[in-house]
Parts: C-alpha cells; structure tokens; sequence
C-alpha cells in the first residue's frame, strides 16, 4: 500500500518500479492517514510505504496503528531532510528503512524493496500466504466488461447487470450518463515524461482520473484511445435533474483541474443526456462522441452537451481566417487566389468544418491544388508538401489545420520565388531547344541565346530540379570543335506542328 499525499510522488512510485519483479502488486494507493489505515484494515498489506507528513491523519499515527495490530507487516518511510526527528520515532516503530523522497532514485527504491522481499520470505511463509484479489486484474476485468458491452454486444442488458454486480462495478442504472474526455497534447506529454510508447502516460492519466472519480463514486472509467478516456457516470440518489447536473459538473471540473495541475494539459468533454436503464449506454457513448466532435472547430477545453447549442457553428475568427488562405496564394497567382477563394467559399457553406474527416479530406487538396497549378515541381516541392500532408493528419483542431495551410503557402510562395530568380534563363534556353530539337546543338550555341558563359550555364542548369529535366550530363571544353551532349530526357515532346506526342531520344 502507497500512502502519500503528494499526487505526482505516489503516482511516480506506482508507475515507475516494476513491482511484480519483487513478487509485490500495488492494492491501494491513498492520500491520507485516515484513508490508509481504513485500506490497511480491509486489505491487510505486507508491505506500507508511506509519507510521514499527511493530513487528517499523520505518518507516525498510521504506523503507529498498524504496529498495534501486526508486528510483522514491513513498512517503509518516504520523508523530507527537514523531517529527521519524525523520521528517528518512525525507526523507533520497527521500520525496514526510509528514503528522501524527493532525491529517491528507482534503483535506490528497488534495492530497498529487493531487501523487504527477502524479510517477508521469513516473516510470511508461503503456505500462511493470503490470497489477494489482485487490485489490477479487477480494474481489467472491469474495462474489458465495460468495452464488451459497449462495443461488441457481447452481454444483453440483463447479463450486463449482474456481472456488474458481481465484479462490483461503480455504477448504477439509473441516472445514467457517458462522458467523452479528450486529452490534448499527448506527444507532448510522451516528451515531457521521456515515455516513448506513451504507456506510463497513460498509466498515470488513468491513476489521476480515477483519484477523482473515486471521490464522487457511481462512476467508472476506462481508456478509449491515447488521447481520449470514458467516463460512465451514475446519480441515483439525485432528487431531479439539476441535482444530477450539479454533481456532474462538479466532477468534470475537478478532474480538469487536476489535469492541469499535474500536467498541465487542457481538456475537452462530450456529455450524453441522461436516462435510466444500462440499455442507454450505446447509444449515450455515441451522444457523447458527436458532442465532442463539435470541439473541432468550436475549441478545445470546454464542455460540450448533446442537444445543446443546434448543430456546430463556425467561430467569427476561423471564418475570416479561412477566407484570408485564399489571399496568401496571391503573389503567385491571382487565378490561383480566385481559385481557391471559391473553393473556401464551398468548403464553408457546405458545413464540412463540423467533423474532422471532411475537414482533412478538403485541406489535403488544398494541399496538392497549388503544386499542379504553379507546377511547383521537384524534390524540394514534393518534400515540403508530404511534410505539411502529415502535419495535417497529426492535428486536431480546424485552428491547427488552418494554421498548416497559413505556414504552407507561405513556404510555397517563397520557394516558387526562389525558384524564378534562378530559372528565368533556364526556362528560356528550354523553350529554344524545344523549338529545335531536331537540331544539333552545342552547349555554347544554348549559353549563347540567354548571353551566358558556357561553363555557369552548365553549372545552373544542372541545380534546376525537375522530374521532366535530368540536367546536364557533360560539357565539352569550348575550342575542342566537338558537340556536347545534353541529357535532356523528358518522356515526351509536343510536335507543335502535328499535335502529336513524339517519342524520342536525348539529344
């Protein structure tokens, strides 16, 4: 058992040590004194860490109590430098060791655990072991029911009821609501916690969530994906449906606080309507998911009911940035910028902003649109336009996609700038030999119709980066009286005189 009152360090120590490894599982973990002796009573652990310093009930009382009543469960002291002479009664006590807990390390907390292992060999004999209910497999017993009714119809209403009650589930039929909760930033969290596979995020997130909902009771939580978690919860005892809501709301705005306040993440929820009987809850969860989908364009951070509000609106803002996209293609292209003025105008009076499908389907031709028009061709163009491609499905909100599309086409236009600065001459010396390319032509004879030096014009014709042009594949020296040879080596040219594509070789 875990007692401390520190949210971050409790959750730390439950999440960080690998704690099977020592043949331990976690069965409780709890802010306070009074909450620790209440579990240590009902659950009886072998082994009690715990912070000495806590409200309602204090560190040294705790021990105290446990000592009175089992000699032999081991404990173990989380304590501050300042706290040394609480730490002298506590050894007084029968502790097995104590560690500073804001300098405490993992390997420090598994060495210390490894010897509490060895001792309870001793002091526990296998045979007298009692067999625990692991806290963990009940927790996934739960959310596996939970998710099999939810999603795979595997229960009617009635088989649903009574495993609920048998695996004593949290949650009453009547009253009933589904809350969505949608997580932002959860790469940023991954970085922040150095969790690559997101796991001990996810871990902790759930540990905090049910700190709050545990508080409330009637409800139960589970992971629906990385970003977004369900809540069920359940008022049977509210008089009307003021009371309910109240209470409610009150839970959804502790665990945003508490969010916030342990990492610093906001937070969205979609709340269903209210019914009673557990045969509501599939279609509540597809309430409450419609619901959080009006976030996408409304914004994140915010409460959203089903059946409040009509249908999703577009903000005043997201409007005029939207049609302010059509105004940054401008400089390359007045067609183009009435082009996509149109296309804005569509996208917003269809209502395709309600849902982030249609919204991404519509941006990533948006994308495209701009490159076969400009004929932005090459490798720098193709690199920046799949990078801005996947930006686009990693984001969440119409602000953060119209944001990508603002930074994309002024890339794009300061690229497609770049690149007539420097194929002005090219673009004229492809045109000439395009015209005469059934002609033999030397280097010089091309340098010569845009006023170049043979050798630079050899040098910036092969940086020009085109699918249709290869660039220059040799230069002769000058004087030598032999032609050089360009590995032009487009797949086709247009006969101007016949209209048809002809097939040739380079030349």
């Amino acid at each position: 058992m875990l007692a401390e009152d520190e949210m971050l360090v409790r959750l730390g120590l439950k999440n960080a040590v690998d704690w099977r490894r020592f043949d331990m599982e976690v069965v409780a973990d709890v802010p306070n004194g009074a909450d620790a002796w209440q579990a240590y009573e009902k659950l009886q652990p072998e082994v009690v860490v715990t912070d000495l310093k806590m409200p309602v009930m204090g560190g040294i009382e705790l021990l105290s109590k446990i000592r009175g009543v089992n000699p032999k469960t081991r404990l173990l002291i989380l304590t501050c430098l300042e706290e040394f002479e609480l730490a002298k009664q506590a050894m007084s006590l029968g502790v097995s060791g104590y560690i500073v807990k804001h300098s405490m390390t993992p390997e420090e907390m598994e060495a210390m655990l490894a010897r509490i292992k060895d001792e309870l060999a001793s002091a526990f004999p296998e045979a007298s072991r009692r067999a625990i209910a692991s806290g963990a497999d009940l927790a996934v017993m739960k959310e596996t029911l939970l998710k099999d009714y939810l999603f795979a119809s595997k229960y009617d209403e009635e088989a649903f009821g009574r495993k609920a009650v048998e695996l004593e589930l949290n949650l009453s039929p009547r009253n009933v609501t589904v809350c969505t909760m949608e997580i932002a930033s959860f790469g940023t969290l991954r970085e922040k916690f150095g969790d690559d596979n997101g796991q001990l995020v996810r871990l902790s997130l759930m540990n905090v969530l049910h700190e709050v909902i545990n508080v409330h009771g009637r409800c139960e939580a589970f992971q629906d994906t990385d970003t977004r978690y369900v809540l069920l919860f359940s008022h049977p005892e509210a008089i009307g449906e003021r009371d309910a809501g109240e209470t409610l709301n009150r839970m959804t705005g502790q665990i945003r606080r508490a969010m916030l306040t342990y990492f610093n993440v906001p937070i969205t929820f979609g709340i269903s309507g209210r019914q009673n009987g557990y045969r509501h809850l599939k279609r509540l969860y597809r309430e409450s998911l419609q619901a959080l989908e009006r976030s996408f364009a409304e914004g994140t951070g915010r409460d959203y009911f089903a059946g409040a509000g009509g249908g999703t609106s577009l903000p005043a803002i997201a409007r005029e940035r939207l049609l302010r996209l059509a105004d940054a293609w401008e400089p390359a292209s007045p067609q183009l910028r009435s082009d996509m003025a149109g296309k804005i105008d569509a996208f917003v009076a269809r209502g395709d902003y309600r849902t982030r499908g249609d919204t991404l389907h519509t941006f990533m031709q948006w994308l495209h649109a701009p490159v076969l028009t400009l004929r932005l061709a090459g490798e720098e163009m193709t690199s920046l336009c799949s990078a801005y491609a996947q930006r686009l499905v990693d984001a969440g909100t119409l602000d953060e996609m119209i944001d990508l599309l603002e930074a994309y086409a002024r890339e794009s236009v300061g690229a497609l700038a770049a690149q007539k600065r420097t194929s002005g001459p090219i673009t004229r010396a492809l045109r000439y030999i395009e015209s005469r390319y059934a002609q033999d032509l030397s280097l010089q004879q091309v340098a010569d119709t845009v006023s170049m030096n043979a050798n630079y014009f050899s040098t910036l014709f092969k940086k020009r980066d085109e699918p249709k042009l290869r660039g220059l594949s040799a230069a002769l020296p000058r004087g030598t009286g032999e032609r050089a040879v360009f590995a032009y080596e487009s797949k086709s040219l247009r006969d101007r005189g016949t209209g048809r594509i002809r097939q040739h070789e380079p030349f």
